[in-house]
């Protein structure tokens, strides 16, 4: 599942975001906040359009509307956290795909009961997934498994 929120950074207009997106120099809260919309803009599945929030002082921000939403599937809409303004934000979360996990090389033996394994997390995405990019996400992490009644289990050291 993948969380798209339809309301870009509060108070940035589409010309600001539609700028942002074609950056990789900007602070990572606004980067982890459009990450979805590049995808989905560059794959026309969303429109941005800028909105109008009320008193001239509060002039809105750029959101994401989807195209042809009765035929996509998967996208439940909700709501979520409280905007600068007062209103919640609104989104949608998404099934992208499903997790494969391989593990990326040998355990080492840490002693008699323990030992470390790297492992790698793709998605195999569906149609939502590749629109959205998510197949090219990978994350590279190191368990540490422990021997407990004669079964290996993944323990805390998880990273």
């Amino acid at each position: 599942m993948v969380r798209v929120w339809a309301d870009g950074p509060p108070w940035f207009s589409c010309a600001e975001v539609v700028a942002k997106l074609q950056s990789a120099s900007d602070h990572a809260v606004v980067r982890d906040a459009l990450r979805p919309w590049r995808s989905l803009v560059t794959s026309d599945w969303v429109r941005l359009r800028d909105t109008s929030a009320g008193p001239v002082v509060e002039p809105g921000w750029c959101v994401a509307r989807l195209h042809d939403s009765s035929s996509r599937t998967g996208w439940t809409e909700i709501e979520g956290e409280h905007l600068p303004s007062g209103g919640s934000r609104r989104g949608w979360d998404v099934q992208a795909g499903t997790r494969h996990i391989d593990v990326a090389g040998r355990p080492q033996r840490l002693g008699s009961d323990s030992a470390r394994v790297s492992y790698v997390i793709t998605i195999v995405p569906n149609e939502n997934g590749r629109a959205m990019g998510a197949d090219r996400d990978t994350t590279r992490a190191v368990a540490v498994l422990v021997k407990e009644n004669g079964a290996w289990r993944v323990g805390s050291g998880t990273r």
